[in-house]
């Protein structure tokens, strides 16, 4: 079976993570360090002095960029790094389903499993129940690579949380799909 995800990928988010951390934790110290600095200085200062004003303004200025910054950074690029993190680390320690179906298309949608952009790779799947064909939507991350499936395809695969983790293509051009005038698809097994 062909591994989506390997170790290089959780230990090279947990360095981004682990740098994005020290980033903002150095930010912040800095930011504080000028704002306990320039109170210093402010106390310091006789009472009605002149220059009272620019170590507040400073600070103010201060405080006001770093809020946006914060709330930009920790709002976007920390928390798709940390989603990312958490997914990763979820294959590595979570449940896991396998199952074995025909490959049907890719679907090119803006679509978000648990807050990451993902790619949907629909299946056709025999319905012992109602007796139908049902389709099965798996995700797939679009930062890695596409895997290979072609119209048709018999795949095993294994998921967690809906993500492809591992697969392995069985056979090429198992099933076949045709159109009808209704716009209905009828499913013919190729010999």
């Amino acid at each position: 079976m062909v591994s989506v995800y390997s170790d290089a990928d959780y230990l090279a988010i947990y360095k981004q993570r682990r740098r994005a951390r020290i980033f903002y934790g150095s930010l912040l110290t800095a930011y504080l360090v000028f704002c306990i600095s320039l109170w210093i200085y402010y106390m310091s200062l006789p009472y009605k002095d002149p220059n009272q004003g620019w170590p507040k303004m400073s600070v103010y200025v201060a405080s006001a960029i770093f809020m946006v910054f914060s709330c930009i950074f920790l709002g976007i690029k920390y928390s798709r790094i940390r989603r990312y993190y958490r997914m990763i680390s979820y294959v590595s320690t979570g449940l896991k389903n396998e199952e074995t179906n025909h490959f049907y298309c890719f679907e090119e949608k803006s679509l978000q499993k648990d807050n990451i952009d993902v790619v949907a790779a629909i299946f056709e799947t025999w319905n012992k129940k109602k007796k139908e064909w049902m389709e099965r939507e798996v995700y797939c991350d679009p930062e890695k690579p596409m895997p290979p499936f072609e119209e048709g395809d018999h795949v095993r695969y294994i998921t967690q949380s809906n993500f492809i983790i591992q697969y392995e293509i069985l056979q090429k051009r198992a099933l076949e799909f045709e159109e009808v005038d209704d716009d209905e698809e009828i499913l013919r097994i190729s010999e």
